[in-house]
């Protein structure tokens, strides 16, 4: 490369290795034909990235020139796409007073500087089987190669999961819900499908535009291993298009439990989702009557209507002690509705009291007998006890 390089390509390529200093460091030189990246930059810079820096040094280059005000050596500053997920320290290159290009030097962006996302808890808390089922499962699909689906009503911690399935990868973060049309059919999403490039945290996978999701079917059949984790909501029917992107998915997808599947979680999330207290000031604590209330709750905003119920207390709350259940608000406080059983759910209702009766009371036995999961078993009676009173005592 070098024999054959001109003398501004040599300069640039003696800026680039200066820059480099082994292999770990993230160097990008740029002159707007040519452009050197290192193994480091190549998986820390997104297509983004790269594209900003080449539309820098072209503006940079249409400004500056011999006689110009910049000294060598002196920084210069372009601006990267806010979710980047790294800074970028800019180096001109210069060769007897004329401008010859840009080395641009990446490092990860703090943690503290990065753009926040809603983080309603950990996707470590919580000890119910349905949700160590869950979380097992997805940490298993993400150990592999191939793209992962998370599955689950809104609010149930998807983008959680899924951000601490990629900690420590600098994910790619884009979110269909705030902007439809991601142009993921244009080259830059060329940049994370390759195998072992930066992977790409796609949040409200049913929110897609037409385009985006035929560009992910096409990307799914040439490159079935590409680094790609997707939150999806169900909802509505999907169109054929989307149809298929679940249809491709299914095989590596995860569905989450919902909060009212899991309500012995809520008194281990319950500090996971308290801010920190002030100093001096005791953390927030609750009653074993408002704890029951939450509990009974069905919650269909799952872990992010509860952190938001808590964060509420935390702030507004003038008063000492453990939250009592008279603080709560009046749908949590005064529980469920009941509701008499329709006749399907009498009937199956029926089915597992008989099985629970043959098996004295052995729900793990109960639920293989029927051909469900134990989890199931669990739901189903939790849902009975309630919306009818009348059969709680039946139930072991």
């Amino acid at each position: 490369l070098r024999a054959r390089a001109r003398t501004a390509e040599r300069v640039l390529l003696d800026a680039y290795e200066r820059a480099v200093r082994g292999r770990e460091r993230a160097v990008v030189a740029l002159d707007g034909r040519n452009r050197l990246v290192s193994e480091a930059a190549a998986r820390l810079a997104s297509p983004q990235v790269l594209e900003a820096l080449e539309r820098g040094v072209r503006a940079w280059g249409r400004g500056s020139g011999t006689g110009s005000g910049r000294a060598a050596g002196e920084s210069y500053e372009i601006s990267l796409p806010e979710d980047a997920g790294c800074t970028v320290e800019i180096t001109p290159v210069r060769h007897e007073g004329r401008a010859l290009g840009l080395v641009a030097v990446l490092a990860p962006r703090p943690v503290e500087s990065a753009p926040a996302l809603p983080r309603p808890g950990s996707a470590s808390v919580g000890r119910s089987v349905p949700w160590r089922h869950a979380v097992a499962q997805a940490t298993a699909l993400a150990r592999t190669a191939g793209p992962l689906l998370v599955v689950g009503e809104r609010g149930t911690g998807k983008t959680t999961l899924a951000l601490e399935l990629l900690d420590g990868t600098a994910p790619l973060v884009v979110d269909a819900a705030e902007s439809p049309e991601l142009g993921l059919g244009v080259p830059p999403a060329e940049g994370w499908g390759r195998a072992g490039d930066r992977p790409l945290l796609l949040r409200h996978a049913e929110r897609l535009a037409q385009p985006d999701i035929a560009a992910l079917n096409s990307l799914l059949d040439e490159r079935p291993d590409v680094h790609l984790v997707a939150t999806y909501t169900p909802g509505p029917a999907p169109g054929p298009c989307l149809q298929r992107l679940l249809d491709t998915l299914a095989a590596r997808s995860v569905t989450l439990p919902a909060l009212r599947e899991r309500p012995e979680d809520i008194r281990e999330l319950l500090p996971a989702l308290a801010p920190a207290p002030a100093p001096g000031s005791p953390p927030l604590t609750w009653t074993l009557d408002a704890l029951r209330a939450l509990e009974q709750h069905p919650w269909p905003g799952n872990v992010t209507e509860l952190a938001h119920l808590v964060r509420a207390l935390a702030s507004q709350r003038r008063i000492c002690g453990p939250v009592r259940r008279g603080e709560l608000p009046d749908p949590v406080r005064e529980g469920p509705a009941g509701r008499n059983l329709s006749p399907m759910e009498l009937a199956e209702r029926a089915a597992i009291l008989e099985a629970l009766r043959r098996h004295g009371g052995n729900k793990a036995r109960a639920a293989a007998a029927l051909g469900i999961a134990r989890a199931t078993l669990y739901r189903k009676l939790r849902g009975y006890q309630g919306r009818d009173a009348s059969i709680t005592q039946k139930l072991p």
